[in-house]
């Protein structure tokens, strides 16, 4: 594991933001039922839950769309919208059946509220469905804020929902370190000129080593030595 530096924040970091699909939990299970079932609904083959895991991170309906292109199905935008609205559904009452915390992921929150700093979760799911799911795993009460794909702003990999955390909580971007594992994650940290922490094995179509953050762990077990590593530098 490489040893944690400050060129991940320009400065001790002030607030610390998550991603969540792929960093704080491996939700594809789940989010593949969901799609299945609704292909399957249609007359059309399943999707494997590796071919699903590579689809994630750019939201729901970015997902419903390339799955069923992966099945050589070109919905027009009202179908989408009927079949992304069926997919939210099925997903919504299966929420927490398969998925599960990555490792390290409860400790990693914890330091953040033990050390102080802000803390939020910044994620392309549905914030309603993302807060049920942190709240499920007992994660929900230790975040100071959760913004979610339909809160507002656009989606990363904009920057927009970096920045809109940022004020929300009070610190500048260059104090600021997003927590992910694509490179959605990475390019919206980028524009927003915060730091960025990538973690292996997550939702990501090419190797996080390869994508250029300032830092790559590989399990969120890593992040509070790290973190107080990098309080205690002068």
């Amino acid at each position: 594991m490489t040893s944690w530096t400050r060129k991940a924040a320009q400065s001790a970091p002030a607030a610390i933001l998550f991603d969540l699909d792929g960093t704080l939990i491996d939700s594809a299970p789940d989010i593949a039922f969901a799609v299945n079932a609704v292909l399957e609904a249609d007359g059309l083959a399943p999707l494997g839950l590796d071919v699903v895991r590579g689809m994630i991170g750019h939201g729901l309906e970015k997902l419903v769309e390339r799955a069923f292109a992966a099945r050589g199905a070109d919905l027009d935008p009202q179908a989408l919208r009927q079949r992304h609205a069926v997919v939210h559904a099925v997903y919504a009452g299966h929420l927490v059946e398969l998925t599960a915390l990555r490792p390290g992921a409860r400790a990693a929150v914890q330091a953040v509220q033990e050390l102080g700093l802000r803390s939020a979760v910044v994620t392309n799911k549905p914030e309603g469905l993302s807060r049920r799911i942190l709240d499920q795993f007992g994660l929900l009460a230790d975040l100071d804020l959760v913004i979610g794909g339909d809160s507002g702003y656009p989606r990363k990999p904009a920057p927009d929902m970096l920045l809109a955390a940022c004020a929300q909580l009070g610190a500048s971007p260059c104090e600021t370190v997003l927590i992910g594992d694509s490179r959605a994650d990475l390019t919206s940290a980028r524009a927003a000129g915060i730091g960025c922490i990538l973690v292996r094995g997550g939702y990501c179509d090419r190797p996080a080593d390869e994508l250029g953050a300032d830092l790559v762990i590989d399990e969120l077990d890593a992040v509070p030595a790290l973190l107080r590593a990098c309080e205690a530098v002068p």
